[in-house]
């Protein structure tokens, strides 16, 4: 236990931490630095641990988020027989008597060489058709057929839909937030040079 003696300890400035008594009882500025030393140290503790977390919790939220893409695109392959890409593409050209390649590839987010690779697989399987444009016989129109209405009346919403949905929702500062963070991911894994169209599929 500290033993103070207010007698002994000497005052040297107004605002100065009173030093060391003549018998060397501890002093007031030595447990102000030992206090300042020891909260500073749980203050620096609890941002490592919080950092930590943050950590872990970044991890498990992208382990959820390619989780849930392999599974959706398991499902699709198992049960409906077409890639995740090829069900998205359906499923937008549903929402539409028929698209032309360049409009199919801008509300995908996609380029129009990719989109012409998807539409060809699904023109062999019979689930799309191809037709010129009345206005312009220059421009390809793209349409689902009677098969392809019936797998997209069955199969599940496109995942890449849904987050794509999600993001046009968000305020400008959100979709600003992600974007950065996302952005630095990328650097962080030195993933800036890799190409890749889709998630898992190779179309």
């Amino acid at each position: 236990m500290f033993q103070w003696r207010t007698d002994c300890i000497k005052l040297h400035k107004k605002d100065e931490l009173l030093s060391l008594d003549r018998e060397g009882r501890i002093s007031y500025s030595l447990v102000a630095n030992i206090l300042y030393t020891n909260v500073w140290g749980i203050k620096r503790m609890a941002g490592e641990v919080a950092g930590d977390i943050a950590i872990s919790e970044i991890m498990q939220s992208l382990r959820r988020i390619i989780k849930s893409i392999q599974d959706y695109y398991q499902e699709v392959s198992e049960n409906f027989g077409v890639t995740g890409p090829q069900l998205w593409a359906l499923k937008t050209i549903s929402h539409h008597d028929s698209l032309s390649l360049s409009e199919l590839s801008q509300k995908m987010y996609l380029h129009p060489s990719t989109i012409t690779g998807v539409i060809d697989r699904l023109e062999k399987k019979g689930y799309v058709k191809r037709n010129r444009n009345q206005g312009d016989r220059r421009v390809v129109c793209v349409a689902l057929t009677a098969k392809g209405k019936s797998l997209v009346g069955r199969a599940p919403n496109p995942i890449q839909g849904k987050m794509i949905y999600g993001l046009r929702k968000l305020n400008r500062g959100e979709l600003g937030g992600i974007y950065a963070s996302v952005q630095r991911l990328v650097e962080i894994m030195e993933a800036q040079n890799v190409r890749a169209t889709f998630f898992f599929d190779e179309e």
